[in-house]
């Protein structure tokens, strides 16, 4: 007998003793971010941004093929006892070395995913994954000059660029309601600070809304 039909007895044998449940079921249990399972994450921290906005960093499962900075990921989350999905630009660069991703979820009114990750998230809460997807994506020549306006959490797919690619001559205008509000404010300023980014902040709340003529 070959070791292919070997192992195909072998998990025929395991389904009659697991059943109702399958084999792969019990594994989930055992190692839910294996190869083969379906793709699922990990929450490893949650860090506040801002009052409504927090960063949820996640370790993917082994069948987690990558991203490309810009790019958004659609996840699951079971919120009292639903699951819902939901889809986060990734606003960790490509390649980081730890492996881990991150998104960065801006709390909305009624918004039951939104809401359940900035306040009840927890470490070691597992959620369902998709491949991150999106063409929102730099050229693959790098720009000598890059100009972006943002507003709001609209600034999440921008973060991850600026993390994954450092340009010569990068101009961000961001709109937020107060100073208070913009999200990875600290680090714009240190980017700022290093004149790796040429940074204007309009405060919607006392500036008003941002005029280009």
């Amino acid at each position: 007998m070959t070791s292919t039909a070997l192992r195909s007895r072998a998990w025929k044998l395991l389904e009659m003793v697991t059943t109702p449940l399958l084999p792969s079921d019990y594994l989930d249990l055992v190692s839910p971010l294996r190869a083969g399972a379906d793709l699922r994450g990990r929450i490893e921290a949650v860090h506040a941004e801002t009052r409504d906005a927090a960063t949820i960093v996640i370790r993917p499962g082994r069948g987690w093929r990558g991203h490309t900075a810009g790019q958004y990921v659609r996840i699951g989350v079971d919120v009292d006892g639903v699951r819902l999905w939901r889809a986060y630009s990734l606003t960790s660069p490509a390649n980081r070395q730890d492996g881990r991703v991150t998104i960065t979820v801006k709390a909305i009114p009624d918004g039951k995913v939104s809401n359940h990750l900035v306040r009840r998230a927890k470490p070691g809460t597992l959620i369902q994954l998709d491949q991150a997807t999106g063409d929102f994506v730099l050229p693959e020549v790098k720009p000598a000059k890059v100009l972006y306006l943002t507003a709001g959490s609209g600034i999440t797919p921008v973060m991850g660029m600026l993390r994954d690619t450092e340009f010569d001559d990068v101009v961000m205008v961001h709109c937020a309601p107060q100073p208070q509000d913009v999200i990875f404010r600290s680090e714009l300023h240190d980017l700022a600070a290093d004149k790796k980014l040429r940074l204007t902040e309009v405060h919607t709340d006392t500036d008003g809304m941002l005029d280009i003529a």
